[in-house]
Formats: C-alpha cells, structure tokens, sequence
C-alpha cells in the first residue's frame, strides 16, 4: 500500500492529514514506518480502528513518544542475533527464559528457605493459591504517545525484530547463561501470549512496552502461568504474585524496565 493510501487511512480513522504530515522512515530490514504526530486525546480509538484495518492496510498500528525516525534508529541488543524461534515455536524461547530467571533468581538466595522462597514464586501450582479472587486494577500512568505510527506488518509481535533496541532493558540478565534481553525475546514473549489471549502491542517507549489484551487468562493455573512468564520478561517492581494479581487478568498489560 503507497502513502496516499495509508493517508487515506488515517482519514477513515478521523485524521484529516495531508501527505506531507506523515513522515516516512525505513527500518534495517526495509520494512516502513510512517507516523502522524497527535494528541493524547483519543489515541487509543484511533489506534484500534487502524487495528482493525491492519489486514486490509498490511500495517501495524503503534503508539509512540518517538517518531518513525528515531523509532528505526534503535540499536539491537545482539547485532545480528535473532532466534527465529521467535517465529516458529516461541513458547520454547519463554520455557527457557522463564527457567533462567528461576536460576538467577536462586543465585541472590542467601540459604535453603531463600531458595525455597523463589521456587514457590516460579511453581504455578502454589501461585495459584496466592491469587485473590477479585483482581486489583493497575493503571498506566505513564501513557504518553505523541505519535501514532503505522509499521510495515500484519503480525504486532513482530514489530520489536522490525524496529531493534525497543523497548530497551538496561538492567534485564534473565537469558540464559545470563545474557541480556534479544529482540527475538521480546517477539517470542509477544507472540505466545498473542496466540494464547489475543494481546496486541499497544505502546513503545525507550523502556516501556503496553500490550492490549482481548481475552487475558481468568482461572487461577492459567493466572499462575502467564503471571511467571511476565515475571521472566519484566521482573522490575513486581513478584509473581503481584503480576497475578494487579497486571496478568486486566486488559491492558504494562512492562517497564528500570
């Protein structure tokens, strides 16, 4: 699709926008981004009605603090490291990492009941019982996206392989043999819980990442599950439990790396 039928587009979505009020921008992989600045007012409407229209458009719909520009000049993790697991099997990719994470995790452990104590936070069947029947209700305080950005794919789990260095994880050590967080990392977490529940991506900062959820797990073995799997990928500011608890049943899931 050229650009004057994206901007067209962006017309069925109520931008009225000329086509030089898009910028254009190219990732590494060729791949393109175009971006309308806009307010914070009604973003998410307009971001779901592009959504829906991603088969017909062949783009995908992302809210931004950062223009397309600065979007394809993120850095990768790895240089020319992508697990194409990420692709075709991710739930090995998670399975992994979700193990890692237990190890670093039992490596901070000071003696055997500290050991024990992270072991219950990764074993799903004892979350489960930690899980109130009444969900908290997180807000997203930091939702501040000044560009609504169209990137070259019909799959949202693909766009952190498309667009390299975003979200960022300065501090995350949970790969295994400790490495840092790949692209195909972030893919492969998004794409599982894609297939699973329906999340879409939402939402990039340079270390945010907001995901929308249409059908997020509601019994608590699934809760306990998915509740792990998000501890692996984001661990800042929250335990097993308090993902179970504030994040992994609501519609909206946030991911911030300190």
């Amino acid at each position: 699709m050229d650009t004057d039928h994206i901007v067209e587009t962006l017309r069925t979505a109520g931008f009225t926008v000329p086509r030089e009020g898009v910028e254009e921008a190219r990732s590494r992989s060729g791949a393109r981004v175009l971006g309308r600045r806009i307010t914070e007012s009604g973003a998410e409407a307009m971001w779901r009605e592009l959504l829906a229209a991603r088969e017909s458009t062949g783009f995908h719909p992302l809210l931004s603090p950062l223009s397309p520009a600065e979007l394809v000049a993120g850095e990768p993790a790895e240089p020319d490291v992508f697990d194409d697991r990420a692709v075709t099997a991710p739930r090995e990719i998670v399975a992994e990492i979700t193990a890692a994470a237990l190890e670093d995790c039992l490596s901070y452990a000071e003696d055997e009941a500290g050991e024990e104590e992270w072991r219950a936070d990764f074993d799903a069947e004892l979350l489960a019982e930690q899980i109130s029947p009444v969900a908290e209700t997180a807000r997203v305080t930091d939702f501040r996206p000044g560009w609504l950005c169209l990137v070259e794919t019909r799959d949202g789990w693909a766009v952190p392989g498309i667009l390299p260095g975003y979200p960022y994880a300065p501090a995350w050590s949970h790969g295994p043999e400790g490495r840092p967080m790949l692209d195909s990392d972030h893919a492969a977490f998004l794409h599982t819980w894609h297939d699973r529940f329906g999340a879409e991506l939402m939402y990039v900062a340079d270390q945010v990442l907001i995901l929308d959820v249409a059908s997020p797990p509601q019994e608590s073995p699934a809760v306990a599950e998915t509740a792990i799997e998000q501890y692996a990928y984001c661990p800042d500011g929250n335990d097993t439990a308090s993902w179970a608890n504030r994040w992994t049943r609501s519609r909206t899931w946030k991911f911030l790396w300190d």
